[in-house]
């Protein structure tokens, strides 16, 4: 079983410190995870890189994963527009507009309430941040029962089939799903 560091710090900067110093000790970053524990916040990395090998194609996922409270009735996904989605579109699928060119050209948006997740998207920094990210899937649903890190759990979820091994990039999305999960709006660090 994959060991599952914890890093645990009162601010962004003294955790991604952390976080940053353990990636750079690692002989490689195949298979990495790690609870990342904010005072108001926590979230799970986690990296898994497949080289491959043979005739096999090789593949990467990077995943961070938050709790959300339970009783949060907003519920989304966005994902990269593709060819599939567009024919879709041809058939009757909709997504939502949320009014954000930026996001609205870069996703494909499903949500249970668009107003309500326009207004969570409202700054621009937030914005920004989702676009450095057009092939990922961000999901706020709740977990399957037997899938972790938090089985069950209502989770917002940060999925990219890349491997994200860059502390920068990665704080980046972290401060995302952060800003995301805060009601009371975009936090900076």
């Amino acid at each position: 079983m994959q060991e599952i560091r914890t890093f645990s710090a009162p601010s962004e900067d003294a955790l991604w410190q952390q976080v940053a110093a353990d990636m750079a000790s690692q002989p490689d970053l195949l298979e990495y995870a790690a609870r990342l524990v904010l005072p108001d916040f926590e979230a799970v990395l986690h990296l898994d890189i497949d080289l491959g090998g043979g005739f096999e194609g090789g593949s990467a996922l990077t995943t961070l994963t938050a709790l959300v409270p339970p009783a949060t009735t907003l519920r989304f996904a966005l994902h990269e527009q593709d060819w599939v989605h567009e024919i879709g579109k041809l058939f009757g699928m909709e997504d939502a507009q949320l009014g954000y060119p930026e996001i609205d050209d870069a996703f494909m948006v499903k949500t249970n309430d668009a107003p309500q997740l326009t207004q969570l998207l409202a700054a621009p920094e937030t914005r920004i941040t989702l676009v450095r990210h057009p092939t990922a899937r961000i999901t706020l649903a709740p977990a399957d029962e037997d899938e972790p890190p938090y089985p069950g759990a209502l989770v917002l979820r940060f999925e990219q089939d890349e491997a994200l091994t860059d502390p920068i990039v990665l704080r980046d999305i972290h401060w995302l799903l952060h800003t995301l999960t805060q009601p009371a709006g975009p936090v900076t660090f």
